[in-house]
């Protein structure tokens, strides 16, 4: 809309935690692993970076993905007739479910997302299904996450239907997709997801400064740029807005001057537990007894392992890694096991490896080995969270020209953050 912006980078490279590494042939990605390709603003930011031809989705294989229980993986079913027919869930399990239609509705406003899916599926499946699919997203707990927060359809489906089943069904129709919205593919770029930054870096050119942290900020109301932006240099620059997308804790820090107890407090109340990434490259294509073909598996939390779960990158993105080799990603720490982050690089590797054979068999020496540590790792949106985001908004409101934004509030994964940076991007003035 014309607005100049100047982008202010605390660290040596832009993107956050996107970022990505090649070596000796494997794709090694720092943070997100792709993004689903069924959110329109990715798209169109796509489109506009000139990046289509660069879009690489995933595989056929990818399609099988696998959850442990009770000490093996089995395949996550993808249809109703897939789930009745699986041992992922017992049969007193699958019946329960199948009873998920005649639950009454829920009345709290907020609910834990594991208490919401034992109310409509059950304790079994709840604990073995819902739990693993938070595992991945949030690497959280879903006893302590809030369910309208983090899975806002799924509380919008028993709110308007009454039942999953019956809103599953009736968006089917409209081709709304299941619970966690319209069915997406993972997505990347030829290069990894670094391209996606890349590009925005050299869209921004002299806008974007890099080692550039802000040591305050001052806000006067009376003035048509009401904010002066303080570098830790010691420059002074003034703005009409500021949009912050720091996490919470550096925002607390920032704004501590201005922003009541209530909001410095709800700020505080957004954890961000770190999570650890240990990639494994193996020159031999089936270095463990069980089949590495499918997107991975995922742990619930009942299951006593030490790893959240385990992505075959070179199965889902066949050009991350040399044919006929392996490329695996493990997922440390989260809400669940937080002080991996103190491990050293070789007690996460012999971790991995000792969970890696349990779990698929047989103990390959892997040929590549590196860890990318997230010590402010995926924000928790736990019970509460609506109320405290409304809190933080109302707050936000009484200053002319601020935004926060960021993976923080409404949403963790990629195309949340696109999403939720256009409409901020539009209301800039």
């Amino acid at each position: 809309n014309g607005t100049s912006v100047l982008v202010l980078e605390e660290s040596t490279q832009a993107g956050g935690k996107i970022r990505t590494d090649w070596q000796d042939g494997f794709c090694c990605e720092w943070g997100p692993q792709g993004f689903l390709d069924n959110v329109p603003e990715t798209l169109e930011l796509v489109r506009l970076l000139g990046l289509e031809n660069r879009l690489v989705k995933a595989g056929q294989a990818a399609a099988d993905r696998f959850i442990l229980r009770n000490g093996k993986l089995r395949k996550v079913p993808l249809s109703p007739p897939a789930f009745l027919v699986s041992d992922v869930v017992s049969l007193p399990g699958k019946l329960r479910v199948l009873a998920e239609p005649f639950m009454p509705r829920g009345r709290a406003e907020d609910e834990s997302v594991l208490d919401f899916a034992r109310r409509r599926i059950g304790r079994e499946a709840a604990e073995v299904l819902v739990d693993a699919m938070v595992t991945g997203v949030f690497a959280g707990r879903a006893a302590e996450l809030s369910l309208p927060a983090t899975f806002p359809k799924m509380a919008m489906m028993e709110r308007t239907y009454g039942s999953l089943t019956r809103a599953m069904l009736a968006l089917r129709k409209k081709g709304g997709g299941g619970p966690a919205g319209p069915g997406g593919t993972l997505t990347t770029f030829v290069s990894g997801m670094q391209e996606l930054t890349d590009r925005l870096v050299a869209a921004l050119g002299p806008d974007l400064r890099l080692q550039s942290p802000v040591a305050a900020v001052q806000y006067r109301e009376s003035t048509a740029s009401p904010w002066v932006v303080k570098l830790a240099n010691g420059e002074e620059l003034s703005a009409r807005n500021v949009v912050v997308t720091v996490p919470p804790p550096k925002v607390s820090a920032l704004f501590s001057h201005l922003f009541p107890p209530q909001a410095l407090e709800a700020l505080g109340q957004i954890p961000m537990p770190p999570v650890v990434v240990v990639m494994t490259a193996y020159r031999s294509p089936q270095p463990f007894a069980h089949p590495l073909s499918g997107f991975g598996f995922l742990v619930p939390s009942r299951e006593p392992r030490q790893i959240l779960g385990t992505l075959f990158c070179h199965s889902i993105f066949p050009n991350q890694a040399p044919e006929g080799t392996v490329l695996l990603r493990t997922i440390l720490g989260g809400a669940r096991q937080p002080e991996v982050i103190a491990f050293s690089d070789e007690e996460l590797l012999r971790l991995v490896r000792r969970e890696l054979h349990a779990i698929l068999g047989g103990d390959s020496d892997p040929d590549l080995v590196r860890v990318f540590r997230h010590p402010e790792g995926i924000p928790q949106y736990t019970l509460g969270h609506p109320k405290r985001l409304a809190g933080l908004d109302e707050t936000a409101s009484r200053f002319r020209g601020l935004y926060l934004t960021g993976n923080a509030y409404r949403g963790v994964a990629v195309n949340a953050c696109i999403a939720e940076a256009k409409k901020v991007a539009a209301s800039l003035r």
